[in-house]
């Protein structure tokens, strides 16, 4: 009998206590997100914590912690037995290993078993167990639910095979880091309340180590260290002590004594290569002791040629030196880097080897072009450690200054600079701030007394035409440079948005990711956002804007995440999402204060828009004005007068009574100067716009609209950020109105394209009333009008004739309506009952349109079908008569309703019947579909749906098991089978032969 009961300890196999850690719902998806799970990172990033936390997202689970003693299969295999002991069937491990069973035939064992339970066992510290006969025995275990958590890589040909076929998925540190709003939740978990700068400058201090992050919270918590120590890092800092414990022992205690040294010497360099230590530090095993240090779960990454440590972990090393050894090295670094032409590695060394004239000369050298590079925190760290005698040797560091606070967003600072410096480079710099702050009023007088100094004529004139252009002098801006042609912001300006969208993305596949500086308002992405707004894209706007405020947040730009979160206001409002929009627009002018009066009108401008929608008189109108108006840029007053007219327009259309004569002439007035800023600007497509909104609003003739509607249709056929009218009804509205006046004034009618656009191939009806009618016959019966649920239906049997005209979309006889609802009544009061709960529901569904325009009164009745009446039973049945496979179908399938309404109505019954006959064998035929492109995963969920609905569907039961079967659980497979038995059994059924066949097939035994 083995004693492994009695080796085995108890601990290993009970997940750590992780009481207060913080939830992280995107790692929670990823856990769940395949069969096999590695996690790998070095310590203290989190692997134990974050599947101990979310340990419930994975179901029934085991939990095995390794020890060096694991790589040994015995104790590994002793440890399996302990941690699924738990689990109904373990006992017979604990058989086979007292029976003296070979571990790997332990392991498969433990496999099944795992498979059998739709178990997940997670292995903390694999790396233990990653080499020799213990890697086998952990192999054995892949083909069930696990998840390995190692400090270094498990490199076996199993896992790759796992992760080509989808089954297994790896998290590494970049996914465990904390991203900053991970941070703040942990922050604010912590009681610390930190401003946008701050978190920054945390997470840059961290880099999102996990371990780090919350050393740091404490310390900010118990006061240790402030919020504005964080930007700069302090190797000595007290604050940090208890992580620099943490490093000691997690990283050096481990360390014999030579790779200590080599690590400790090493951490004066930010990047390190066996070239600069073998020559730095005569150590002529560089290169074995960094790749020894790289692959043994320390702190030390590689990418390419070089090493990096963690800077919280080079700031603790550092510490470790004297001064005069620091000092060396640093001197002895700066001079390999200078001799092997790499100038920027070597200012960081001379600063550090107390050599700052020497850095002075390389950033006087050199800076300008490692600013464009992106390289601005390096420029500006390095900057502020140069004494006073640096400055006066090199005043040209006065106009890197600037550049850096220009880049930084902070634009009095960089004026204050560039003042100091030499000219002409000192008025350069203060033209360039107010053409990244599009401030073209402040920028002309400094144009021309540059003239006077005799600048560069070149740089000047493309400095004149980028303001001109800021301005809207389009004309002069093109003859100053010709080249604005083939720009976005030129194409924007004059009208021609489509020409814009596409210059701006191709402007953007050059600047994602690149090492550049922030281009602000220049910035391709954000103007991306911006044009798909305007071209009624919202969720494309929305796409950009995210994508562009990631940009802001890689260049660390203030003035581009504040540009980027007005631009995600004005997709959600396109898009019809008024709060998360008043959001994004109030964050935005948070993010811009203090960086240029000019960044907020945007924001102001959506704000006031919401304003006007809701009838209110408040102050972001006037704030929007001002700023607009004090930069001097014509385009931006005439769209922020334009917004906040619009929203009137919009509020006006939305109410059922004729708006007072003051109102109008209030807002006649408005889009009248809105107007005459886009004309002066030469805004084609912002003057086709207020025509468009005049025409909508009543104070504007037709001809002038419908060819504005000619030359901008996405103002009618899409949601723009500047259309007439919000909803697609309220568009076809317009649409109608449009083509009753071209009838009307004997007009040629040229927008046959809107109308089939919005969904009337044969032409817009007239008298539109600018509103959608939603029947819901799925689960519960609903009706709405105009974004209104009806509550109150005026007769019962309301309801019950649009069920039954609902599930009859070709309608009915009048008397065969009048026997379905009033069977038993005598004819002539049958049809009084049915003429009033015709007219019952004709003013339900006809409230402010036309009679007979949702519905036909007739002899025969009928819900007229069209864009403005939907039927979610009709679209279901669409959806169910679909090939498997059509892209998208599968997912739609999935939120499906079971049922349809439950009526006493004969026909809505045999209606429900049918959907509840056709809803499962689509799932199957769609899960086979799934198989057949190789998402056993996606066929799996699809056919266990249907068998929810339908357990004898043995269509589906097959593609579960086909699916199953590819997901390497067998168990899996026999229970499918055996549950569509059962279901066939109780219906006095037996499987079909080529069901049996496949389980047969797949299982290798007898049913």
């Amino acid at each position: 009998m083995s004693r492994w009961r009695d080796d085995a300890a108890p601990r290993r196999a009970r997940p750590p206590q992780v009481a207060g850690a913080l939830a992280r719902p995107r790692l929670a998806q990823a856990l769940t997100s395949a069969r096999v799970l590695l996690v790998t990172a070095t310590a203290g990033y989190g692997k134990t914590t974050t599947l101990a936390t979310h340990l419930e997202a994975l179901g029934a689970a085991a939990w095995l912690t390794l020890d060096p003693d694991d790589h040994d299969p015995r104790v590994l295999a002793s440890g399996l037995a302990l941690a699924l002991s738990g689990l109904p069937g373990a006992d017979e491990l604990g058989v086979l290993h007292d029976q003296g069973a070979a571990p790997l035939s332990l392991a498969r064992r433990a496999a099944r078993l795992l498979e059998e339970q739709r178990a997940t066992l997670v292995v903390d510290e694999a790396q233990h167990a990653a080499h020799g006969e213990a890697a086998a025995v952990l192999r054995a275990l892949l083909g069930a639910r696990v998840a390995l958590l190692s400090r270094t890589p498990l490199d076996w040909p199993e896992l790759t095979a796992l992760e080509l076929g989808g089954e297994a998925r790896r998290l590494e540190a970049a996914e465990l880091a904390f991203t900053p709003d991970e941070l703040a939740a942990l922050m604010q978990a912590n009681r610390v309340q930190l401003t946008g700068p701050h978190l920054r400058a945390a997470h840059r201090l961290t880099e999102g180590w996990p371990i780090a992050a919350r050393f740091l919270a404490q310390a900010l918590r118990q006061g240790r260290i402030s919020p504005g120590e964080l930007d700069t890092l302090d190797p000595h800092a007290q604050g940090l002590g208890t992580l620099f414990s943490y490093l000691a022992r997690e990283v050096l205690g481990p360390l014999d004594e030579n790779l200590r040294v080599f690590l400790t010497r090493s951490s004066v360099f930010e990047d390190l290569s066996e070239g600069l230590l073998t020559q730095v530090l005569d150590e002529p095993n560089a290169g074995a002791f960094l790749a020894a240090l790289a692959g043994g779960g320390t702190f030390l990454t590689r990418a390419g040629d070089t090493f990096r440590a963690h800077p919280l972990l080079r700031a603790w090393l550092r510490a470790q030196l004297s001064d005069d050894d620091a000092v060396l090295l640093a001197r002895r670094g700066a001079a390999h880097y200078e001799h092997t032409g790499r100038p920027r590695r070597a200012v960081a060394a001379h600063l550090q080897g107390q050599q700052p004239m020497a850095a002075a000369r390389l950033l006087a050298l050199h800076g300008r072009t490692w600013l464009r590079a992106g390289r601005g925190r390096m420029v500006e760290r390095a900057l502020v450690r140069l004494p006073g005698e640096c400055w006066a040797e090199w005043p040209a560091l006065y106009t890197l200054l600037g550049d850096t606070h220009r880049a930084a967003s902070r634009y009095p600072e960089a004026l204050e600079a560039y003042r100091r410096a030499p000219h002409p480079d000192g008025p350069l710099g203060q033209v360039q701030v107010y053409l990244d702050t599009v401030q073209p009023a402040l920028a002309g007088e400094l144009l021309q007394d540059l003239r006077l100094r005799e600048a560069d004529p070149g740089v000047v004139d493309r400095m004149q035409a980028e303001n001109a252009l800021n301005a809207g002098q389009l004309e002069r801006a093109l003859q100053l440079d010709p080249a604005l042609a083939l720009s976005a912001r030129y194409a924007l300006r004059r009208g021609d948005l489509q020409r814009a969208l596409l210059l701006a993305r191709q402007a953007a596949s050059g600047e994602v990711g690149g090492e550049r500086t922030a281009g602000n308002h220049r910035e391709a992405l954000l103007l991306d956002s911006f044009l798909s707004a305007l071209l009624g894209e919202p969720h494309d706007a929305l796409d950009r804007a995210a994508a562009g405020q990631a940009e802001g947040e890689r260049l660390e730009s203030p003035f581009v995440r504040a540009l980027a979160r007005t631009r995600q206001g004005h997709a959600l409002l396109a898009a019809g999402h008024d709060p998360p929009a008043e959001t994004a627009y109030r964050s935005a002018l948070e993010e811009a204060q203090g960086i240029a009066p000019r960044l907020t009108v945007e924001a102001h401008m959506g704000l006031a828009y919401l304003e006007a929608l809701a009838g209110q008189d408040g102050g972001h109108r006037p704030a929007a004005l001002h700023a607009a108006g004090h930069s001097g840029d014509r385009y931006m007053c005439g769209l922020a007068r334009f917004t906040a007219a619009l929203g009137t327009v919009h509020r006006l259309q939305r109410r059922t009574e004729a708006p007072d004569p003051a109102t109008l002439q209030t807002l006649h007035a408005q889009l009248d100067e809105a107007a005459a800023e886009f004309l002066a600007c030469g805004d084609t497509f912002g003057q086709d716009a207020v025509q468009l909104a005049r025409f909508a609003a009543g104070v504007g003739p037709a001809l002038p609209a419908l060819l504005a509607a000619h030359r901008a249709p996405f103002l009618l056929s899409r949601p723009s950020l500047l259309a007439p009218a919000r909803r697609r009804a309220g568009r076809a509205r317009v649409l109608s109105a449009l083509r009753v006046a071209a009838r009307r004034e004997q007009l040629p009618w040229t927008l046959q394209g809107i109308e089939a656009a919005l969904g009337y191939p044969s032409g817009v009806p007239d008298s539109h009333p600018g509103h959608e009618v939603q029947v819901q016959l799925l689960g519960q019966l609903s009706l709405r009008v105009a974004g209104h649920e009806v509550r109150e239906w005026g007769r019962a049997k309301a309801r019950d004739l649009l069920t039954l005209l609902a599930v009859t979309p070709g309608g009915l006889a009048r008397d065969a309506a009048q026997e379905a609802l009033f069977p038993d009544s005598e004819p002539g009061v049958g049809e009084r009952n049915l003429r009033v709960t015709l007219h019952a529901l004709g003013a339900l569904l006809e409230a402010g349109a036309p009679s007979g325009f949702f519905l036909d009164r007739g002899e025969w009745l009928r819900l007229r079908p069209g864009p403005d009446l939907q039927v979610d039973l009709h679209g279901a049945e669409a959806l169910l008569a679909q090939p498997p496979g059509t892209p998208g179908r599968s997912e739609r399938l999935l939120r499906l309703p079971s049922s349809v309404t439950d009526s006493v109505l004969e026909a809505v019954q045999a209606a429900a019947a049918r959907y509840a006959s056709a809803l499962p064998p689509a799932l199957a035929a769609e899960g086979a579909a799934a198989l057949a492109a190789g998402q056993a995963l996606l066929a799996e969920t699809l056919a266990d749906h249907a068998l929810r609905l339908d357990p004898a569907e043995e269509s589906a039961a097959r593609v579960l098991m086909r699916a199953r079967y590819q997901l390497g659980v067998a168990a899996g497979v026999h229970r499918a089978y055996t549950a569509c038995c059962g279901a066939l059994g109780s219906l006095g059924l037996t499987p079909l032969p080529e069901t049996v066949a496949l389980y047969r097939a797949l299982t290798s035994l007898a049913p």
